[in-house]
Formats: C-alpha cells, structure tokens, sequence
C-alpha cells in the first residue's frame, strides 16, 4: 500500500498544475482535433502530451488533449466560475446553495461524512447538485484558465496550431465523423477518466441551428438506457450495475449518472491512514478527506493482485480503463445535424470537464440508417 502511495504522491496533479483530467473518446470530440500530432511536437518549449484512452474496441486510441479542456473554480449555485480556484472546498460566491445530492451511495467520495456537517468537505463542488455548477464554456477551455496565466489549477495544455491554452471549445471547427445515431435507438457513447475526482456526468445534444451554449444543452439532456460498462484498453468488458441520478438535478428530473470507477489518492499529499478534517479557511489547495490509497468505493472490476486496474487515476500501470455507456436516443427527436456534449461534474474539486462532438440524427422510420 505504501507503494501505491508513493505512486500517487509523484502524479503531477496539484499544486502548481493538473495533468488531463478526463475526455469524451466516443464519438470523437472537436477537443481532440489536435490528435495526430506526434507526442513530441514542441509549442512555446513544451511537449505535447496526449491524453490516454481506452476505445471500444481494440484499435488505436488517438485523443490528443481532449482531457484538457474544463472549466474550474466553479460551485454549485453560483453563476460563475473564477477561471482560478480548484481546491478551495467552499461557497466561492457565498450564496448559499446547498447540496442537492446527499445519498451516500450518490456521493462518489468521501461516504462516510455526514451529509453537511463541517466533514462532509465536498458538498459545494459540482457533483453535490449536477447541472447547477456554472462552467466557462459548454465544450470547455484549454487548460482550464485563459491566457498565458499559469495558477493552481491549470491543465499542462500545450499550444498547437489548432487550439491554445484559454481558448474556448465552442469556438472550434467542427470535426467531420461518419456518426449517425437514429431516433428511437441505442447507441454507445465512451469516455475516459485520467485524474480522478470522482463526481458523475451527462450528455446532451445541441441542434447546430442553434448556439452552442450550456443553456442549449440543458434543454436536450439524454436519457441512459441502463446498461454500463467498463471497458480495459485490451477490451475486456466488464458490466457495471450503474448508478443513476434524477433528483436534485439540472435540468430538473434530468438522469446523470455516478461516475463508475471509484477514486484513489485524491491529492499528491494521499497517503494511508490519512484522516477527514475540516477545510482551513483560505487554503486554496486541500483535499482533507477521502486522501488514501485505498478505492472510495467498491472498483467495478476484480483487480485481484492490480489495484487501480479500474479505480484511481487512469491509465492504470497495466492499461487503461474507459466507460461505456448506452445512451437512449428519442423517438421523436427530429433528424439533422447535432452537438453532443459530454459534461462531467467533478466532486473533489469544483471543476466540471467539457466535451463537444458532431454527430447526424436520422429519422426512426429512415431507410438509409446503417448500424
């Protein structure tokens, strides 16, 4: 355990900056556009660093820096995020929102606090009233703050010819995909946590007639269709019971759902035995509860003698882990051409991760649909 520890300790994932985060993989994003650049393309004397994934299947895997792209120093209730603090643990705009979210097994950290007492030190953040949280953008930032400004925080999010750090996800081209989804069907949507804070997410759609914005969003959240899976990047499946949201949340009755792979060593201070107290006024970078080597929950596959294999930060030492989920689309959604948008609301920090994705909606009834 010691060892799983030190691990966690040397991960670059606090104090001056935050490594990728999480990702939508399938269908592929617009945040990925910079994919097939080599991981040893230099912008501004950094290096590229791809995110890692697990596909649906066994091929390759190219994300590029889709796990990049967030909006941070946002709390529930609040209407917005200061582009700054991650790790404060508390109301940053003072009004008052409580957590909507309270059920122990809803909450994907930190369990065995009691739901608003002084150790219960998530409940502002994001996943304690899903939706509410406020976010820069609806398809995220580059590396979670604008500009050249490098504060706690920030994603190692480096500049390319197609994107840089600060600029907004809505603001990127559209990337061209062979995605069709039919109304009235069932379709697999995959994405990958890297540093993970637990919390749980939702997609939706956005019809390109429209802006692309989280109020548009809001408006077309997606329903689940019950099964869950987590997927090894040697393609292993394991089925998951999934955990799914629809009270307390935004928009109101709308289903999110609990991030599956629980969360290990959630700072770089992580270390075993270390105990819940309450957050220090002030401190913008703590994560007093829940720090352990040890999974905040059962993982969803048996690790056996490879602990992390589907829990903690991923990938793993052995590979990566994805999740799989089915996705419901309406009957009587009507065909064209739309945004999917991955949002994942974070509940160790007060981040919610972006992702945007083109895809084609044909008719329930349409001929030409090919599965």
């Amino acid at each position: 355990r010691a060892d799983r520890a030190d691990r966690a300790a040397d991960a670059p994932l606090l104090g001056l900056g935050a490594a990728g985060h999480g990702a939508m993989v399938a269908p592929l994003s617009r945040n990925a556009i910079d994919r097939f650049l080599h991981a040893d393309v230099n912008a501004s004397g950094r290096h590229l660093q791809h995110c890692g994934c697990a596909n649906a299947t066994t091929g390759k895997c190219r994300n590029g820096q889709a796990c990049f792209w967030y909006s941070q120093g946002c709390t529930i209730g609040c209407p917005s995020c200061d582009n700054v603090t991650g790790r404060m643990q508390t109301d940053l705009c003072g009004l008052g929102k409580r957590a909507t979210l309270n059920d122990p097994l809803h909450r994907s950290v930190n369990r065995a606090a009691a739901a608003g007492s002084d150790l219960d030190v998530y409940k502002h953040n994001p996943w304690r009233a899903p939706g509410t949280a406020p976010v820069v953008d609806a398809c995220g930032m580059a590396g979670g703050s604008p500009g050249d400004q490098w504060m706690p925080e920030w994603g190692f999010f480096t500049d390319t010819t197609y994107a840089k750090k600060g600029d907004l996800g809505t603001h990127l081209p559209e990337v061209k995909t062979a995605t069709v989804w039919r109304a009235g069907s069932v379709h697999e949507a995959v994405w990958q946590v890297e540093a993970n804070h637990g919390g749980g997410y939702q997609y939706r759609l956005c019809p390109k007639t429209e802006a692309i914005t989280e109020a548009c969003f809001q408006m077309h959240p997606l329903p689940f269709a019950g099964s869950q899976f987590v997927q090894l990047s040697n393609g292993t499946r394991f089925d998951v019971k999934p955990t799914y949201v629809s009270d307390g949340t935004s928009p109101a009755g709308s289903t999110w759902a609990l991030n599956p792979i629980p969360a290990r060593c959630l700072s770089g201070k992580c270390h075993e035995g270390k105990q819940c107290t309450p957050p220090e006024p002030g401190n913008p970078d703590q994560t007093p509860c829940d720090d352990t080597p040890e999974p905040a929950f059962e993982p969803p596959c048996p690790e056996g003698s490879q602990p992390g294999l589907c829990s903690g930060n991923q990938p793993s030492e052995w590979m990566a882990a994805a999740v799989v989920d089915t996705i419901q689309v309406p009957k009587g959604l009507p065909p064209g051409e739309y945004v999917l948008g991955w949002r994942w609301d974070c509940e160790a920090t007060a981040q919610v991760w972006s992702n945007c994705a083109d895809l084609t909606i044909v008719a329930a009834d349409s001929p030409d649909f090919v599965v």
